[in-house]
């Protein structure tokens, strides 16, 4: 039987993981091209984007998440400046988090198994396509699942003492300023060691005072970041806004699987017993401290596992992230035989798993995605179109670095809230009050889509731009038409401008108008239509205006919402 031990002291076994690491490398590199966007990451990008332009998050622009990942990449975003691909260049960014998240994984399983439990769980969960992809994107999960294995690793790195509890709780209120959904975390984490403790009864007085000091300076590591972050928006006036945004929005009854309970309710207990019981069988095979350890971290990710699918109203791929990483420590520990030395059916078949997970890397890299580069062609279009400071209305912050003019973001619990009425819609008055020349036409709410329809015009790919199409006229046929959304327009016909008499006077070229009833006789007949006129002189070609397949173009509505004002 081959020795374990020879084959992974071998210089071929360390060449193995430095190329699939370096490969790791290059392969988030080309994904960061190649992935297709997903709707979170222009929002995250406009929230980055709103810290740059000096605006105060909550009170000035809307986010339901926690604000240090975005305050950390503010920085980045003003370097590199107002650019269409800027979804992908800001990915990059990403790629030291994901690495970070894999040393840290190593040195999890090495404190509780050995360093090739350890470099096996990080090679198996840096190739899975799930993390890998999820990771690639341009979140604060990735930030938040970093920091929670930054504390999770420098916890089991020996006995508990006073100076360990408090950078593993500092990181822990990092994690909690980068996402509120470690609250989970933390949760699961204190019954793991609950349930730890009760398993295990050898000297547990002893073990509970000697937790004691060390916990309390972990509540104290814990508390620094989120108190900084607290006393910044106390003192710009913005903390009540902060507390709604963060969590009252988010608690909204009867949202996702809060409708109903039925049998996932009782996945939780069921599971979380199931997992005690495994770990109560492996208690008298495993020395006591290292078996704590690996309980602690096994249940602690388990428990999270199992309470997001069980009570979590909304479930996410990235809401896995931190935990992935510790599930891979159980796969790894089989293949590397815990302990123990490496058999050769083990090396083979990690071996034959890597390869298959970086054969499908590989393949997704390479395969270009046309719904990135439609997402940065309609970004181009958005910023050729407009300047700064001009509001662009979108569902999430699609146009990134173009102000909104309507505070809330049309997502999941904030249509919820519309149709539970807590959230009054007054996106059509917005778009009138700030004359809003551009819209995203994406998951406009039912009550607002006879208004989009009557004041803008579809201009291609979700695109439209205030104005209105008469359709064909002959000379001198009166159009009556009425203005919701005031500004300077422009009367044009498929080849451009076009002349002729507005409310009783002669124009042609950019005309002022009014909110109201208004009149236009054109001086030949033509299809007519009126578009904004800053637009159409930053170069929105007429054909837009008129191709047949813009005036088919109609994205799904959002249920009808019900209002009531938003908080003050």
């Amino acid at each position: 039987m081959t020795n374990t031990r020879d084959i992974w002291n071998s210089r071929a076994a360390r060449n193995a993981a430095i190329a699939i690491f370096a490969a790791l490398a290059l392969l988030r590199v080309v994904r960061a091209f190649t992935l297709g966007p997903n709707s979170d990451e222009a929002q995250h990008l406009h929230v980055v984007w709103a810290w740059t332009q000096g605006l105060v998050v909550y009170r000035d622009v809307f986010d339901n998440h926690t604000p240090l990942f975005h305050v950390l990449c503010a920085p980045l975003l003003a370097w590199l400046g107002e650019r269409a691909d800027i979804i992908a260049w800001m990915r990059l960014a990403m790629i030291p988090l994901y690495f970070g998240a894999l040393y840290a994984t190593w040195r999890i399983g090495r404190a509780i198994g050995s360093p090739r439990v350890g470099l096996c769980a990080a090679l198996l969960v840096g190739s899975t396509q799930a993390f890998f992809d999820v990771s690639t994107q341009f979140r604060p999960d990735d930030l938040w699942m970093l920091f929670w294995l930054g504390a999770t690793a420098v916890a089991v790195q020996g006995r508990p003492t006073n100076r360990r509890a408090l950078a593993a709780g500092v990181l822990v209120g990092a994690a909690f300023a980068t996402s509120a959904k470690t609250s989970l975390l933390v949760s699961t984490a204190l019954l793991a060691g609950v349930a730890v403790l009760a398993l295990d009864p050898r000297e547990r007085g002893a073990r509970l005072r000697a937790l004691a000091m060390p916990l309390l300076w972990g509540v104290i590591g814990a508390l620094v970041v989120p108190v900084v972050v607290a006393l910044y928006f106390v003192v710009q006036g913005a903390w009540r806004e902060a507390l709604y945004c963060i969590f009252e929005h988010n608690l909204v009854r009867g949202l996702g699987r809060w409708q109903s309970g039925g049998a996932r309710f009782w996945l939780f207990p069921f599971g979380y017993a199931l997992a005690l019981a495994v770990a109560l069988h492996f208690r008298k095979r495993s020395e006591p401290a290292r078996w704590r350890a690996a309980s602690w971290v096994l249940l602690s990710a388990i428990g999270y596992l199992l309470a997001l699918h069980s009570y979590w109203p909304l479930f996410t791929r990235q809401d896995m992230l931190p935990v992935l990483p510790l599930l891979a420590l159980m796969p790894a520990a089989l293949f590397t035989g815990g302990s123990g030395g490496w058999r050769s059916w083990r090396v083979l078949a990690v071996g034959a798993v890597l390869a298959v997970f970086l054969g499908s890397l590989v393949a997704q890299a390479l395969a270009p995605s046309n719904r990135l580069r439609h997402a940065e062609r309609d970004l181009a279009q958005i910023l050729a179109l407009t300047r700064p400071g001009e509001y662009v209305m979108d569902a999430k912050g699609e146009s990134i670095f173009r102000p909104r003019p309507f505070y809330w973001v049309l997502e999941g619990v904030t249509e919820a809230r519309m149709r539970n009425g807590s959230i009054r819609d007054d996106l059509g008055e917005r778009l009138a009050a700030t004359s809003t020349a551009l819209l995203v036409d994406d998951r406009i709410p039912a009550r607002d889509r006879a208004f989009v329809e009557a004041n803008y015009v579809p201009v291609g790919h979700r695109l439209r731009v205030a104005g209105q199409r008469f359709g064909p006229l002959d000379a001198g046929q009166a159009v009556d038409f009425r203005i919701e959304v005031a500004g300077d327009y422009r009367f044009i016909d498929r080849n451009g401008d076009m002349a002729g008499t507005f409310d009783g006077r002669r124009v042609e070229g950019a005309v002022s108008i009014d909110a109201g009833e208004h009149r236009f006789v054109p001086d030949v007949a033509a299809d007519v239509a009126l578009v904004r006129a800053s637009v159409f002189e930053r170069g929105l070609a007429p054909s837009s205006v008129f191709a047949p397949e813009a005036q088919d173009e109609r994205p799904a509505s959002c249920p009808q919402p019900h209002g009531s004002p938003p908080p003050e």
